[in-house]
């Protein structure tokens, strides 16, 4: 729970019965009238600690409920008690989190309250009522709840890190918030892991306007957070000057108010090759005091740049003309310059050319000490390790290299074979070696940026040792090798070329790890269904297809659930949209999923039905599933009556829907195309700006974009040509084409647009 405070509770209520909502506090708290009944919920977050409770708001003739919770436990139970006091039968609630508009006051407040952790619901106002009194009744006469068990703080990052991977922003802000009530971790390694989900997330403006801004400048940080606020301070600051073609004026910009301001980002890039780094650098060089040419020569020399970026920094780097080249000298004086002045990344590049000395190794350890990178850290310890053991000696005399040393090396007594890993396989190899490795998932996490894809592709008979070695490893360090799933995960899907044919198996054996490892959370279920369209996409045989449909069976069995519906259904899309390779088996899995929705009928919403039945028509089962669901056969009608009733709206309409998992688009887009038939529906799935979308950006009466996959320069691109006179774009934090399908219908029901 968090830590509110009385002054919290109190600020929370009067926003939320302020303007927009026509119950009023202080009759509330009164007890006049009608308001009275509202007390005993007010209650539950004033006296004592603040607990679950649910509250009205009452706009036009309409009112709506929001459950509010502090914990996703509590919004767990809280969900259940709602769905079995209240439910479908009452109400519009099949136990969905509350998709909150944060430009609603009132929403923004609940939002702000809770962290996400909420539910809304309307329905006719008195059953509502009755229903939710039997509830709060019957809780109260309920015996306390033993308190819940602590979860491992590994497991609670590993889980933030998955949610991070499938854009799931709630789930992630509900890791850290954990983080947050358990007193886990300090305040600025929280701050550290806010600063990287904004950034996964793309939320520049947002990191920006923290409110730690300026202290976050000032102390040391890991290197990805200096990265992510590199990120940020280039795509608010300095894109628009790129997209304007305004070279020498994103140097003079730069020169006149970036750098001033933003001066500790530059002491280090730490061998970074994200274009934005290399952009802001390179700006540095050209317009820095004094220009630098070793650096812009440097970085114009960076391997691997997509070509748009690197003609980008050539054009840049022409502003500076060549300087006359420095006089050489002594390397190690002039690395021992650079430190003072802190450009550690020139000193060590100085230094990986020199002569081993005591000097080099204790400049080696103070760039590791800065640049914090694996590579820079493996440099200093085989340097270190070279030296005669009297220079070790002398070394270690100074109290800092020896606490370096060790925080490098671990507390374990080291061995010959103890270094730092150049990629995955050394990786796993060293955890296979040292089961109890204490700097595993500290260097799972550094490789999973640093590493290079590619390495595995040039060295024989690696991904075949990377599989065996998966096997074993999970035999010795099970815990380990679960919460570093998400960095593996990351390493492979953040690859340009995903999914590779070569990487096959390894997909597999991810596909795997996450079975064997998952809890049933949201994220690592939508991950799930992005591995398995991966090998789909590759094709498989029909081993590795029955294998996945068992590894999906297997998940639906443990966690089937009317939370768990919107996954399913997408699962069975993305089994449909790709070659089968066994029928028999596929249908297995449909009706293991008809068999669970026949027994949570009441608790399946229209838009789930109407996807449903739009698979099972795909699939030439309806009369199958007719046997199977009995009373509910009318329910597997291809029919839309339901839909049409609302979607009819979009009638002379057209819709953008921007996502990057195409299968949802497609169901979603005739799904709308069915239930009205003068609706025009754009499908686009481009990781980057270009003049078609920018025209349906601009000319569409509804974008939809889904934030849960889109990633990409795109969705800012949309969200900067969306003129502010049409509608807002609508956003959807999940993949899935229930979802999709969900937010644009309450979007017609809110609007007040008629058909």
């Amino acid at each position: 729970m968090t830590n509110s405070t009385n002054a919290d509770v109190h600020h929370f209520l009067e926003a939320f019965f302020g303007t927009g909502n026509k119950f009023d506090l202080g009759k509330v708290e009164r007890g006049e009238g009608k308001q009275a009944k509202i007390l005993p919920w007010v209650e539950l977050l004033t006296q004592g600690e603040p607990q679950p409770t649910i509250l009205p708001r009452w706009c036009e003739e309409v009112v709506d409920w929001y459950g509010i919770a502090f914990s996703e436990r509590q919004l767990r139970r809280l969900s259940e008690e709602l769905m079995a006091f209240v439910g479908p039968t009452y109400s519009t609630f099949r136990g969905q989190r509350a998709q909150l508009n944060l430009q609603d006051p009132i929403e923004l407040a609940v939002y702000e309250f809770t962290g996400g952790a909420a539910v809304k619901l309307c329905g006719e106002a008195t059953e509502v009522w009755e229903a939710l009194e039997r509830m709060r009744r019957v809780s109260k006469r309920r015996v306390k709840m033993i308190a819940e068990i602590p979860r491992p703080t590994g497991r609670v990052l590993r889980d933030f890190f998955m949610a991070l991977q499938a854009g799931d922003r709630i789930s992630a802000e509900n890791s850290l918030q954990y983080l947050v009530d358990q007193h886990r971790l300090d305040a600025l390694n929280l701050l550290f892991l806010r600063v990287q989900l904004l950034a996964e997330l793309q939320q520049w403006n947002e990191l920006l306007t923290l409110h730690e801004l300026s202290n976050l400048l000032q102390v040391r940080r890991p290197f990805a957070v200096t990265q992510a606020l590199l990120q940020a301070v280039y795509h608010t600051e300095l894109q628009r000057f790129e997209d304007k073609n305004a070279l020498t004026s994103a140097v003079a910009y730069f020169r006149e108010v970036i750098f001033p301001h933003y001066s500790n980002l530059f002491t280090v890039r730490a061998g970074s090759k994200l274009p934005e780094v290399l952009k802001l650098f390179m700006l540095l060089a050209v317009g820095g005091e004094p220009p630098r040419p070793a650096l812009r020569d440097e970085l114009l020399a960076t391997p691997g740049v997509e070509e748009s970026h690197r003609h980008y920094l050539q054009r840049l780097a022409a502003l500076l003309p060549d300087a006359t080249p420095p006089r050489e000298g002594d390397r190690v004086q002039q690395a021992e310059h650079l430190s003072k002045d802190g450009d550690f990344d020139q000193a060590f590049s100085l230094l990986c050319d020199t002569p081993l000395s005591k000097e080099k190794v204790r400049l080696l350890l103070q760039c590791a000490y800065e640049l914090q990178t694996l590579a820079v850290e493996k440099a200093a310890l085989q340097a270190f390790d070279n030296l005669t053991a009297d220079e070790q000696k002398a070394l270690l005399k100074v109290r800092w290299n020896q606490d370096y040393l060790t925080q490098l090396r671990g507390t374990q007594e080291a061995t010959d074979e103890d270094t730092v890993p150049s990629n995955w396989l050394e990786w796993l190899l060293q955890l296979d070696k040292q089961p109890s490795w204490e700097r595993a998932l500290y260097t799972a996490r550094q490789g999973s940026a640093e590493w290079d894809v590619t390495s595995l592709l040039t060295q024989p008979q690696a991904v075949a040792e990377f599989d065996e070695l998966l096997d074993k490893v999970g035999s010795k360090a099970e815990s380990v090798l679960h919460n570093a799933l998400p960095y593996l995960l990351a390493f492979f899907q953040k690859d340009d070329q995903f999914p590779r044919c070569e990487f096959l198996t390894l997909y597999h054996s991810l596909l795997e790890l996450l079975v064997l490892s998952t809890e049933g959370g949201d994220a690592d279920l939508v991950l799930f269904n992005d591995l398995a369209i991966a090998l789909l996409t590759l094709g498989v045989d029909a081993a590795k297809y029955t294998e996945i449909v068992d590894y999906a069976l297997e998940l639906w069995h443990r966690f089937a659930s009317p939370k768990k519906v919107d996954w399913v259904l997408d699962l069975l899309d993305v089994l449909i949209l790709y070659p089968c390779a066994v029928p028999q088996k596929r249908s297995q899995f449909v009706f293991a999923v008809a068999e669970k929705l026949r027994r949570i009928t009441g608790r399946i919403d229209e838009d789930q039905w109407g996807i449903f039945r739009s698979l099972i028509k795909d699939l030439n089962l309806e009369e199958t599933l007719r046997d199977l669901l009995g009373e509910q056969a009318s329910l597997v009608k291809p029919s839309f009556e339901d839909e049409q009733n609302i979607f009819q709206k979009l009638k002379g309409k057209s819709v953008l829907i921007y996502t990057l998992t195409e299968s949802a688009a497609i169901r979603v887009k005739s799904i709308l195309e069915t239930a009205c038939r003068e609706v025009k529906v754009y499908l686009s799935y481009d990781k980057g700006g270009n003049d078609r979308l920018r025209q349906w950006v601009r000319n569409s009466d509804i974008v939809v974009m889904v934030t849960a996959s889109a990633k990409h320069a795109a969705t800012g691109f949309i969200e900067v040509n969306r003129p502010s006179h049409l509608a807002p774009i609508l956003l959807v934090n999940s993949k899935g084409s229930a979802s999709l399908l969900r937010v644009i219908r309450e979007y017609l029901a809110a609007s007040g647009i008629k058909g």
